[in-house]
């Protein structure tokens, strides 16, 4: 029976997808607009509707224009976007670099310390920015840091390192930068099909070549998709300036917006709208330079029969290797966690005297901690499942659209990366508020939970793309062939074959929630704190040590949701290698 005889016994599939169209009226194309419509374009629209107005929707207002009219020319403005520019484009070019060395060296080598990659990264990526550059600040900073007060006690110099400059900016960007890129890159990079190495090998060509030639291009989705949030991203730092660059002066794209938001003048928020919508807009040329860049090419790496996968050999290299990878871990990882740590113990930071856990046990005193644990655990896991079966769906369904469709989705679903976290919550609250009915939900868990599914979709839909693009259409053909409707063959084939990528993006949408803090601070009520509030309020009275002792606690709760998720998947291991041999054996019938 061919594959055409059996889809007319079938119920009819979509193209490139596992998904049915359940009925004329509700296809999976309409779904996906109807649902990006809902969640991306209409606080995208409001967004728009609030740089005319003089208030924002849902009050009375004036229509104007002033806010187009001034916006760009107001000071300091030009050389917020210079900024933005240059630590956008600087960070993402030498982040990506080294991210897509290291995935190289974790997943394709025998480098020492390459098991030692994957959960420095993850500890790194787990940290929230606003504590990686504190972790920092207590590190190299010119007066109090920690590694300067030691060189004047060994040395009897002033200061080794003066974190809080242009160049200690740019570095803590860096490393904080390459985290996340790596998490984006090692599902694609262990995904690569080992066929395509034999058939390279057997040529003659060697295994380097073979790599640089041969797998390096078909990871360009993962790769370009990781350089465009990275760009994207570098365009709305914001922690990190705040810490590291304001005692310098220097200003961006983001602190102007909150200063627009929370100016001590009074909110502006049509100047706030204007800078975001100029962010979309930035956005949609990226976009449209990826799909350029992608044109209908085939990147198709999870296929059916696949050899086994061989590790390049660095031998004499090895011992210089592993020597950068440690040096790496300890700069990136080590010193600004350590950092942290450190100074939890502290009375006060810069005061190495009376260490203790008095602040551990202070924090947990506080009511609203306890709470705000729970809810931040309960937020991040229903976030990160949610982002992610929304996103497998949305690429998935984005298989089947033509060339300008896909690039139009693909668009809308970067809309939220484009507005930094402050201006999100103003979308979506002026969305809510501008329907009659739905007022009641400002200041609820579930106008939060909304909110920030929406903030994470981005992330998580880069995940998703990057996995569904590399599985070939012949494993759900050879499932369809032996009679799987649609429906069991997107569960049982496609979501098992997604799981890494399912589970590693559920695990960073999840960090990303526990770290959030603008979108929590406009949109909570006053009974709904997440740890990242409160770690707000307690760094505001400046009171560091006990904000160092919560985050502390924040990541070790992290560290244990990841070794139950890495427990989880070892029990579904060989399920997994089960189903893939299965499948693996139909395809090849095919």
């Amino acid at each position: 029976m061919t594959i055409e005889q059996s889809l007319t016994q079938t119920e009819k599939w979509s193209p490139g997808l596992g998904l049915p169209s359940w009925s004329p009226r509700l296809t999976p194309r309409l779904f996906l607009y109807g649902l990006l419509l809902v969640m991306m374009v209409w606080p995208a629209v409001m967004l728009v509707v609030g740089s005319f107005r003089t208030l924002p929707p849902g009050f009375e207002s004036e229509w104007t224009t002033e806010a187009w009219r001034t916006t760009f020319t107001g000071a300091g403005i030009g050389d917020a976007v210079y900024n933005s520019m240059i630590i956008s484009v600087v960070t993402t070019l030498f982040a990506t670099a080294i991210a897509a060395a290291l995935a190289f060296l974790s997943e394709r080598t025998d480098a020492p310390l390459r098991r030692w990659i994957l959960p420095g990264l993850l500890i790194a990526f787990a940290t929230p920015p606003l504590f990686y550059a504190l972790g920092y600040s207590f590190l190299g900073n010119k007066y109090t840091g920690w590694l300067n007060n030691l060189g004047t006690l060994l040395f009897g110099i002033d200061y080794l390192v003066d974190i809080e400059t242009w160049s200690g900016l740019i570095v803590a960007s860096i490393f904080k930068k390459v985290a996340i890129i790596y998490l984006f890159l090692i599902g694609p990079f262990r995904s690569l099909s080992p066929a395509h190495d034999d058939a390279s090998l057997v040529s003659g060509a060697s295994q380097f070549k073979t790599f640089f030639s041969i797998s390096l291009p078909s990871l360009t989705p993962a790769i370009s998709g990781a350089v465009l949030l990275g760009l994207v991203g570098g365009l709305q730092a914001f922690d990190l300036v705040l810490i590291l660059g304001w005692p310098q002066g220097i200003n961006v794209i983001a602190t102007r917006i909150l200063l627009f938001v929370t100016g001590m003048s009074g909110p502006d928020y049509a100047k706030a709208s204007v800078l975001s919508i100029a962010l979309v807009a930035v956005v949609g040329v990226l976009c449209w330079g990826q799909a350029r860049l992608l044109g209908k090419k085939n990147y198709v790496t999870v296929v059916g029969k696949a050899g086994v996968r061989r590790r390049i050999g660095l031998q004499r290299s090895r011992p210089l290797v592993g020597t950068a990878i440690a040096l790496f871990l300890v700069l990136a990882v080590l010193f600004p966690i350590g950092s942290v740590l450190f100074t939890s113990f502290q009375p006060i930071p810069s005061v190495y005297e009376n260490f203790s856990l008095r602040h551990y046990v202070n924090i947990f005193q506080l009511p609203r901690v306890t709470s705000a644990v729970a809810l931040t655990f309960t937020m991040s896991i229903l976030v990160g499942l949610l982002a992610m079966f929304l996103a497998i769906l949305i690429a998935q369904i984005s298989r089947g659209l033509s060339a300008r469709e896909f690039s139009v989705v693909r668009f809308v679903t970067y809309i939220p990366l484009a507005m930094p976290g402050a201006v999100t919550a103003l979308a979506i609250s002026s969305a809510v508020i501008s329907v009659p009915g739905l007022q009641q939900l400002y200041g609820s868990s579930i106008l939060l939970l909304l909110a920030l599914i929406i903030a994470v979709i981005p992330f998580a839909t880069q995940v998703a793309n990057a996995a569904v693009v590399q599985i070939a259409p012949e494993l759900q053909e050879a499932a369809q062939v032996c009679g799987a409707s649609p429906r069991r063959t997107f569960i049982d084939v496609t979501l098992w074959l997604l799981a890494p990528s399912f589970f590693a993006g559920w695990f960073m949408a999840a960090v990303i929630v526990s770290g959030n803090l603008e979108i929590p601070l406009l949109l909570k009520a006053p009974d709904l704190n997440l740890v990242a509030t409160v770690v707000y309020n307690l760094n505001s009275t400046s009171d560091f040590s006990a904000a160092s002792a919560l985050l502390v606690v924040l990541l070790a709760a992290e560290a244990a949701v990841l070794l139950t998720a890495l427990g989880l998947w070892k029990l579904l291991g060989r399920l997994y290698l089960h189903r893939k041999q299965s499948l693996d054996e139909l395809a090849s019938g095919v």
